[in-house]
């Protein structure tokens, strides 16, 4: 799969969504031997905003920053002490919108293919954790709630494991990775949902 994903990620066109706001997360996968996992964390409940909420590293692109791999990268040593040269980067999804559509996330997908003992930031990170590929492309391991919006309706997918729930951007951001997996995302995602 990893093969797969990273020649997708570089021969497809990217969206990219035009903000005055940018943000990065890296999506590491770990890839070590053992089965495929997504590596997520959760946020503290002392966070100004998303507290509790599951959670890739990353945050805001500084002025100095021109690239979403290096704000992914940072942000993911500040967060997890994950060592800046230790991903592999596979390539960039689809730029997503945060729910109040004034950030522009870049996903930046890194390859681990070693899991030393990770770090969280006291300040920020609660707990990390890794879900398993298998669970995640498997259809009945996901939810989803329909929420009322002034433009009609929003499907919001949830994702539970070992105590822990995904859902909202980072939901989002897991379906975009497995629609581009070779048997594609386990549920439909809304239509043009960025």
């Amino acid at each position: 799969m990893i093969d797969s994903l990273r020649r997708t990620l570089r021969e497809r066109e990217r969206r990219r969504l035009e903000r005055s706001e940018r943000a990065a997360v890296l999506v590491p996968i770990v890839d070590d031997g053992a089965p495929l996992r997504l590596l997520l964390t959760r946020r503290t409940e002392t966070l100004p905003t998303h507290q509790g909420h599951v959670a890739f590293p990353g945050g805001y692109v500084l002025p100095d920053e021109d690239d979403p791999i290096r704000t992914a990268l940072r942000e993911a040593e500040e967060e997890i002490g994950l060592s800046a040269e230790s991903p592999e980067i596979l390539g960039l999804l689809d730029d997503v919108s945060t729910r109040t559509g004034t950030v522009a996330v870049t996903p930046v997908v890194g390859r681990l293919t070693g899991l030393r003992a990770l770090t969280p930031s006291s300040a920020e990170v609660a707990r990390i954790f890794t879900i398993p590929f298998d669970d995640l492309l498997r259809p009945e391991r996901w939810s989803v709630r329909i929420e009322a919006v002034p433009e009609g309706e929003r499907r919001i997918h949830f994702f539970t494991h070992d105590g822990e729930t995904l859902w909202g951007l980072s939901a989002r951001i897991v379906l975009n990775l497995l629609s581009l997996t070779p048997g594609g995302a386990p549920v439909v995602r809304e239509p043009g949902r960025a």
